[in-house]
C-alpha cells in the first residue's frame, strides 16, 4: 500500500477561530447527567440547527418525538421549547417513537421501525451535514485543547486534498482519509477508534498520542 503520509501540508491553513456553533435564537439543552444517548443527540442537533434546514425541521416536528436506540435499551426525547429543543431520557412511551435508529456511535434510519413518523423531515436534525473541515477542526481543538498530552492535529483529506492543522506544530499527530470521514470525525459524529478500527483512517503519532485523541474524540461526541 503506498505510503499517502508525505502527502501532508507542512503548513496548512488554521481556521478562523471566531466561528460559533448554533443560531443564537435556537437553544439547546439537557437533562442534567444526562446519558450517553442524549449527549450524543445534542452534539448533532447544535450542528443541526445552526443550518436553515436544521431550523425548519425543528419548527416541522411534534412537540415531542421519542428516538429509540435499537442497540440497546437508551432512547432520548427531543421537546420543542420556546427557545428551542430539550433533550432528555424517556419515561415511558406516551409519545411516537420515530423510525430511527440511534445510539451513540452512528443515527441512520431502521426499516423496523419506519412509518411511525417522517424519518426524512427529521433526518436534517439528528443526521446533519457536519461542518467544513476547517470550521469543524476549530471547534473540536477549542474542547479539546486542555486535555493533558493532548498533540496538535494535522488533518489530510486524501479525496480533495484538504489539509488543516490546528494546535501545536511540533509532533503534530496525522490523520488521513477521505474528507467526510474527517468532517465527520472532528464535528463529534463518530468516536475516532471505532472509525479506525473500521479502516477509515491512516495515522501517524505515538500510542501516547492515540490515548490522548481518543479520548478528545470520546469528548467531542458526548458533549463532555
Amino acid at each position: 500500500m503506498t505510503d499517502i503520509r508525505e502527502r501532508v501540508d507542512t503548513d496548512p491553513p488554521r481556521p478562523d477561530e471566531s466561528h460559533t456553533r448554533c443560531a443564537p435564537d435556537v437553544a439547546v439543552t439537557m437533562e442534567f447527567d444526562p446519558p450517553p444517548l442524549v449527549r450524543a443527540v445534542v452534539t448533532r442537533l447544535r450542528v443541526a440547527l445552526d443550518s436553515d434546514s436544521g431550523r425548519k425541521a425543528l419548527e416541522a416536528m411534534p412537540p415531542e418525538v421519542d428516538l429509540q436506540s435499537t442497540s440497546d435499551p437508551q432512547s432520548a426525547r427531543l421537546t420543542r421549547t420556546a427557545t428551542g429543543v430539550h433533550v432528555s431520557s424517556p419515561e415511558g412511551s406516551t409519545v411516537p417513537v420515530v423510525g430511527i435508529s440511534v445510539d451513540e456511535l452512528a443515527i441512520s434510519e431502521d426499516e423496523h421501525l419506519a412509518g411511525t413518523a417522517n424519518v426524512a423531515a427529521l433526518t436534517p436534525l439528528v443526521e446533519p451535514e457536519p461542518p467544513t473541515l476547517d470550521i469543524a477542526a476549530c471547534e473540536f481543538w477549542e474542547k479539546a485543547s486542555g486535555l493533558p498530552g493532548m498533540p496538535g492535529l494535522s488533518l489530510a483529506a486524501l479525496d480533495t486534498g484538504a489539509a488543516v492543522h490546528v494546535g501545536p506544530t511540533t509532533d503534530a499527530y496525522e490523520i488521513h482519509g477521505l474528507e467526510i470521514d474527517l468532517r465527520r470525525l472532528v464535528a463529534g459524529f463518530e468516536l475516532f477508534v471505532y472509525s479506525l478500527r473500521a479502516g477509515k483512517f491512516y495515522i501517524k503519532g505515538t500510542n501516547r498520542q492515540l490515548s490522548v485523541v481518543a479520548g478528545a474524540s470520546m469528548k467531542a461526541v458526548l458533549h463532555v
